[in-house]
């Protein structure tokens, strides 16, 4: 027999081949392996399609090894490919009507000819199909339902890998092969053979145990990238061969990425590899789907904002996938390539090719890239986005002035955009496309009278349409607005500064077209001083001490900063979200009244570096305080109570809350703020303070207890609605001993529900308790109470 053979002239040289019991489970048709498999039998089907002539014929499966054992041959290795093409003999047999030819080559003696010995349910499953016709072919017919429906099929099978994988790859067959086109009777002609593998007959051998598992297990399978790498570069030379790039010179396309890919590109990644696998193949796959999510066409609305879901999903690393989505499209391509060739450049460091002091960090969101892409934010993609299109616009010629320029801008209009969903991130890029043609002159356009940009924070447009203005003028305005924007909490966003320093937005056009360098050199000191005020602020925030509590406190005596949030308000604190002093800046930069209250404090400080000193004056004596504001900064504690600094503010009073919702824990504020005071004074009174917080519709109460005689008392006082009255009331006992209920008497105490109970207004409640305490005191002292 010649080594090279088809599928039924092996069967019908050797009479029976049996897959013996050492074998592993058949596995090409598993979940796990839908690459492999749709690529293996689109190969397949190529090869058929193809006329008997063509000098690419035949297709060859390269070699099975085995021998005769007994009265059949037992494949050694092979059994993968040899039992996916029994299984499309026996598919394509019945597309065409071809059973009978099928079981006449197939079936001898009522058994297959082709068999396992795995176990005795793969044996049966295989003996039945060569058996099964499921009569006349129906393409929308569900193949793998209509066979577990048959009475011979048995249910437990379903426990069987190698039928569930051979179900699964029946039904493969289905979608591949699903339309009559007399490829059966191309799949067994023998003269001009379509589909072949060379046979190794290792009749020498005595096949030990041990010898077909270390055959089978010396191979390793194609990795992701690998595959990706093959199949790209048939598409490249199929799709794209009219496809021209510069930097590619005079080699074709897929010439060029094979050879850089090989070398260059591979240097590049070999820095980043897997150390279990010695491969930098989960790397590149992972770069790959970023390039493919920031080169989405933005202006496709609903098919874009899709693919930015699913590419943030859980959809698969592999050419399959990307295929079948169309993401392997001209951008992609044009991206894909600019970036490994820019990168590429300095062997394996990454180069950013930016100004040292560019605020983009290339090498952070790279590192993300290819360890975990799927926590890049949209921030993140969307820097990353302007990042590509400058190299793909300027890769072989990159000015790093003008690219500084603007990756600047587009970090600060991403950086100070809100992103909640992918609709978002899609905008920011039609924002970016629009662009284009201005990237190496980004300034010159943001001074435009009808420059717009779309997909960002407008305000933050507005603010850099006024930087760049006076940028252009000169006197040292770059330095000084570079120096704000890098701040570390800033980040770009210092529209507050501008305002403040009588630069407005109110007619951000006429601002600009009407400033002048005479106007921009006179607001330099009230920038310099407000910038001061900011850069210390922010540094004794972030200290967490008593400095940064004092910046807190001063501002909320000099008038309300609290942030809307939804139902509540916020304290501002320096982590991210809407209560942040991020926010309270952004507010300050477009006119909203928090601006008014900063602007005001910092225009009382002459020297922001010594300002404690005037922080503790302002604190202590700002007249004209609202009450709730007063008890905040009588009361710090209020800060540490807040876990999220929110308050609510409803019809029953303010509550400051643990975490956000009044279904969680939380506290009434005057009750809180008593309680407060009362600890500090220690053992200076007598009534012990405690505070019940609650988690329901329940009020909140301070306790005060004490003990007089044998019996513990206990005093509660709570809110009866905002700006009302409060209770102070006896909880237990209910029936005092007479020489307190004659105190309580005395104290203004009445018996009310059954409870002795006194009402005070909100600015008696500290006074009240403290004459309570008095009153009490002498009775501690009397052991005969």
């Amino acid at each position: 027999m010649d080594s090279r053979t088809t599928f039924t002239q092996f069967i019908a040289h050797h009479g029976r081949v049996q897959i013996p019991i050492i074998q592993r489970d058949y596995a090409q048709g598993r979940a796990d392996q839908k690459e492999v498999r749709n690529e293996f039998l689109r190969a397949l089907h190529s090869a058929l399609l193809l006329p008997a002539d063509d000098p690419r014929l035949p297709l060859d499966l390269d070699f099975v090894y085995g021998s005769v054992v007994g009265n059949a041959f037992q494949p050694l290795d092979g059994q993968q490919r040899l039992t996916t093409l029994f299984l499309l003999h026996w598919y394509l047999a019945w597309v065409d009507g071809k059973l009978a030819d099928f079981r006449k080559r197939l079936v001898e003696g009522g058994k297959s000819r082709f068999g396992y010995q795995v176990r005795p349910s793969s044996k049966d499953f295989v003996d039945e199909m060569a058996h099964f016709d499921p009569g006349q072919f129906m393409a929308e017919c569900d193949l793998v339902a209509l066979i577990k429906d048959q009475p011979w099929y048995v249910r437990s099978w379903q426990f069987d890998q190698t039928i569930r994988s051979a179900l699964e790859m029946l039904g493969a067959m289905h979608e591949v092969f699903g339309q009559p086109a007399e490829l059966y009777d191309r799949l067994v002609d023998d003269e001009n053979p379509a589909i072949t593998f060379q046979l190794l007959d290792l009749q020498r051998f005595d096949l030990s145990d041990e010898l077909y598992i270390k055959m089978n297990a010396r191979g390793k399978p194609l990795t992701s990238f690998e595959t990706f790498k093959a199949r790209f570069e048939q598409r490249l030379k199929g799709d794209f061969s009219s496809l021209q790039l510069p930097l590619c010179g005079s080699l074709p396309l897929a010439d060029f990425f094979a050879r850089r890919m090989d070398k260059e590109w591979s240097d590049f990644f070999w820095p980043y590899k897997d150390d279990a696998t010695a491969t930098f193949d989960n790397a590149i796959m992972n770069v790959l789907r970023v390039v493919i999510l920031v080169t989405r066409d933005p202006e496709i609305i609903d098919p874009t904002n899709a693919d930015i879901a699913d590419l943030r999903g859980s959809v698969p690393n592999t050419f399959t996938a990307f295929n079948e989505k169309n993401w392997l499209d001209r951008n992609f391509v044009v991206a894909l390539i600019s970036l490994l060739e820019s990168w590429s450049k300095q062997g394996g460091k990454l180069p950013a090719h930016l100004p040292d002091d560019s605020p983009f960090d290339l090498s952070a969101i790279f590192k993300q890239m290819i360890g975990d892409p799927a926590r890049l934010t949209f921030q993140d993609l969307a820097l990353f986005a302007g990042y590509v299109q400058f190299i793909v616009a300027y890769g072989e010629e990159i000015d790093k002035n003008a690219f500084g320029d603007w990756m600047r801008v587009v970090f600060n209009l991403v950086i100070n955009t809100d992103y909640n969903r992918p609709d978002d991130l899609r905008r920011s890029l039609s924002g970016l496309a629009d662009l284009k043609p201005w990237m190496t002159k980004i300034n010159t356009f943001l001074v435009k009278p009808d420059a717009d940009i779309r997909g960002f924070s407008q305000p933050q447009v507005a603010e850099e349409r006024l930087k760049a203005h006076l940028i252009n003028l000169g006197d040292g305005w770059s330095s000084r607005i570079m120096r704000a924007e890098r701040h570390d909490y800033l980040k770009g966003q210092i529209g507050f500064l501008l305002r403040f320093s009588e630069l407005g937005f109110d007619d951000e056009r006429t601002e600009v077209a009407s400033l002048d360098l005479s106007r921009a050199k006179e607001v330099v000191p009230s920038f310099e001083h407000y910038f001061a005020c900011a850069s210390q602020m922010l540094k004794d925030l972030h200290s967490a001490g008593a400095a940064g509590r004092a910046w807190e406190l001063a501002l909320l005596a000099v008038g309300d900063i609290l942030l809307p949030v939804g139902r509540n308000h916020a304290l501002p604190g320096l982590k991210e979200g809407p209560g942040s002093w991020k926010r309270l800046l952004r507010l300050a930069g477009a006119g909203d009244y928090q601006g008014d209250v900063l602007k005001d404090l910092w225009d009382r400080l002459d020297e922001p570096t010594d300002a404690q000193a005037m922080l503790k004056q302002i604190i202590d004596s700002q007249p004209d305080v609202d009450d709730w504001r007063r008890a905040i900064i009588d009361t710090p504690a209020i800060y540490q109570y807040c876990g999220e600094r929110m308050i609510r503010f409803n019809d029953e009073g303010i509550y400051p809350l643990r975490r956000s919702q009044m279904n969680g824990a939380h506290a009434e504020l005057y009750t809180y703020c008593l309680h407060a005071d009362l600890t500090a004074m220690g053992e200076s009174i007598s009534l012990k303070p405690d505070y019940y917080e609650t988690f329901s519709a329940d009020e909140p109460e301070l306790g005060l207890n004490a003990q007089i005689g044998d019996i513990e008392y206990a005093f509660l006082a709570e809110s009866k609605q905002e700006d009302g009255p409060y209770h102070l009331w006896l909880y237990d006992p209910e029936s005092p001993a007479k020489s307190v209920a004659d105190l309580l008497v005395l104290e203004g105490f009445v018996i009310e529900d059954g409870y002795w109970t006194k009402t005070v207004e909100r600015d008696q409640l500290k006074s009240a308790v403290l004459d309570l305490d008095a009153a009490i005191t002498p009775l501690l002292q009397d052991h005969t109470v």
